[in-house]
């Protein structure tokens, strides 16, 4: 395992993008995603993603120097066009459109046409927060994930993820997971480290429980977090994505980097005071956090606080990136003339969280 300074990984992710066709403004965007991902612990959208980025711009699934546009605003909806392009500048014009519409309407909403993978939804609810308003937003994605009771690929991992503004002084409350047990993105994780998988998350081409991540790969499906439950949430996901974003992924072939995205700006003050709010919802998460802990455990958490902790130690002490990462970035340097990062080193033992 090998530990390298975030600022050295945004740089080549930018570089590497440009190179690919990007402009300046949707590399910096998208390589702002990726390293946000990274420092959150959530290595899954980070720079793991960028073999498959670059294979989507050579294969055709994605138009690198395209920029997302404003199509439509109709009272508080709005719609923008991915263009067939980078994913993460498309949500971020959405994610505007929505709050916009919600200080004009008290409500905002917004979907995207065309689009690529928008990496990990938090920053675009947690945005909405800043603005002192609840955000909410939701995608589907390529089939991965068998339906409850089912054996095949139906739905996509399909992340939902929501945030509301805490005091002024504090970050918001925020939680963003995948409707599936365990999100694509950590079984590469979890295969470029050489891991297995918690058991009831994966099944096999057959239908078999597995916990081998490999299986997957090979023609197997991820299964729904709480059995019907996040087959339900996914179920949303999969009908927002695809009746208002017009995202139909039902025809790819295993996962890819498509999503139909649906965001929501609630502006707070038009139902009660904004102040009156942030010191409802202090209280609703003190009272989680002075909760008494289960046996082995330090301390009851708020959604987004291991995050938090996350990006507080790798900011200091670099992101960690697995041998067989490493060595997919060096073939997508050499491949695409960008000089990978020089401060990589050796991580020592219990540096990596």
């Amino acid at each position: 395992m090998y530990q390298v300074a975030g600022e050295s990984l945004h740089r080549f992710a930018r570089e590497l993008l440009v190179a690919a066709g990007a402009t300046a403004e949707s590399a910096a965007l998208v390589a702002d995603s990726l390293l946000d991902a990274n420092l959150a612990g959530h290595d899954s959208h980070g720079v793991l993603r960028l073999p498959g980025y670059l294979a989507g711009v050579k294969n055709g699934h994605l138009r690198p120097e395209a920029t997302p546009a404003l199509i439509s605003r109709s009272g508080a909806t709005a719609i923008v066009d991915a263009n067939e392009g980078w994913g993460q500048p498309a949500m971020w014009l959405a994610t505007e459109a929505a709050v916009e519409a919600a200080h004009e309407f008290g409500l905002g909403a917004a979907v995207v046409h065309r689009s690529y993978h928008i990496g990990r939804v938090a920053p675009y609810v947690e945005a909405i927060a800043r603005a002192g308003m609840i955000g909410f937003a939701t995608a589907n994605a390529a089939p991965a994930v068998a339906p409850f009771g089912g054996r095949k690929r139906v739905f996509g991992t399909n992340p939902i993820a929501w945030a509301a503004p805490r005091a002024e002084d504090a970050p918001p409350v925020s939680l963003d997971v995948a409707t599936a047990g365990i999100a694509e993105g950590k079984l590469r994780v979890a295969r470029a480290r050489g891991l297995s998988v918690p058991a009831g998350n994966v099944i096999d081409r057959d239908g078999q429980p597995s916990t081998d991540p490999a299986d997957f790969y090979a023609g197997g499906a991820l299964l729904p977090f709480g059995g019907h439950k996040g087959s339900g949430f996914s179920l949303l996901a999969q009908i927002l994505g695809r009746g208002l974003a017009g995202m139909d992924p039902s025809a790819y072939d295993g996962p890819r980097g498509v999503n139909g995205p649906f965001i929501l700006a609630i502006d707070v003050g038009r139902f009660t005071p904004l102040d009156v709010f942030r010191t409802a919802v202090e209280a609703q998460c003190a009272a989680v956090t002075s909760c008494e802990p289960g046996a082995g455990v330090p301390s009851v958490l708020l959604p987004g606080q291991p995050e938090l902790a996350n990006r507080e130690f790798r900011q200091e002490h670099g992101v960690p990136v697995p041998e067989s990462t490493w060595q997919e970035l060096l073939t997508l340097a050499a491949e695409w003339g960008v000089a990978p990062p020089s401060d990589l080193a050796e991580a020592p033992a219990g540096s990596v969280r």
